[in-house]
């Protein structure tokens, strides 16, 4: 009798932990997804402003504010994202997890150098 009630028990935690790992990872994942968008965005500003010609002074100042604009969406997220995982930014497991999904995420960005996009890939092996 004390073992189905141990072997009961053990389902039930099973049952209910396993799921809630599952979404605390796809959460997790969906947040990586969101950071990523929001540096690929970025990257892609520095590059139009960088390939800007200087002499266009009203386009530097367009693509200047909008790259602004992406810097202070990337804050905030990241504002967000600490305080939404709290303490858990600090467990490597979850840092070396975060930073797969993100690289996963990133090779989504079609802005990246070959360079960037390398270390992306090696990131997610």
């Amino acid at each position: 009798m004390r073992k189905h009630i141990l072997l009961f028990a053990i389902l039930v935690a099973g049952i209910i932990g396993i799921p809630g790992c599952a979404s605390d990872n796809a959460e997790l994942k969906r947040d990586a997804g969101e950071i990523a968008g929001v540096m690929c965005r970025s990257i892609e500003a520095m590059r139009n402003l960088k390939s800007t010609d200087p002499a266009d002074s009203a386009l530097v100042m367009k693509l200047q504010s909008e790259h602004d604009a992406v810097e202070a969406e990337m804050t905030a997220l990241y504002a967000d994202f600490r305080k939404k995982w709290g303490e858990k930014i600090s467990d490597k497991q979850f840092g070396d997890e975060f930073r797969k999904y993100l690289n996963e995420a990133m090779l989504d960005c079609k802005s990246l150098s070959k360079e960037d996009r390398e270390n992306f890939e090696r990131g997610v092996e």
